[in-house]
């Protein structure tokens, strides 16, 4: 019995698309407990009311020990419950194979390959100062990274 090519091929195209790896997106901030932090977890709640399964990670490249009270409790003013969650450092393994890398402004060469691209998004205003402004500012930039996902993405 002779199977043709194309017919083999075509088979296979609904598994390749099951086993394709999720977009990995990593938000990078000096300290790791603020604007990686409210972008990770901003972006977790718009990529899943759009119906993009995505990896994110929030990280710092000089973590603190904790997230500050003032994020958790605008986050859970947000509706968002990030439980006992921890900054954590930057690795070249979080950045390697990145769809999208985002930095709130560590320089992020120690960690990157040769000629990856970085968002660069420091004029973000600062938590500390005006949460919901600063808020506000994350998920414009949010919604623009999530407008380039979604048409980059495979249709289904």
């Amino acid at each position: 019995m002779r199977l043709s090519l194309r017919w083999v091929v075509l088979s296979l195209l609904p598994l390749a698309a099951q086993t394709a790896p999720k977009p990995k997106i990593v938000f990078v901030c000096e300290h790791g407990s603020a604007k990686s932090i409210v972008a990770a977890t901003e972006f977790q709640r718009m990529a899943k009311e759009k119906g993009l399964d995505v990896n994110i990670l929030a990280r710092g490249t000089n973590p603190d020990p904790e997230i500050p009270p003032m994020i958790r409790a605008g986050l859970k003013a947000d509706g968002h419950e990030i439980g006992d969650l921890k900054p954590t450092k930057i690795s070249a393994k979080d950045l390697a194979g990145a769809t999208r890398i985002v930095s709130f402004g560590p320089d992020l060469a120690p960690w990157l390959a040769e000629r990856t691209t970085v968002a660069d998004w420091s004029a973000t205003p600062s938590l500390a100062d005006n949460y919901p402004a600063a808020r506000d500012y994350i998920r414009r930039q949010l919604d623009n990274l999530l407008q380039g996902l979604k048409s980059n993405s495979p249709r289904r």
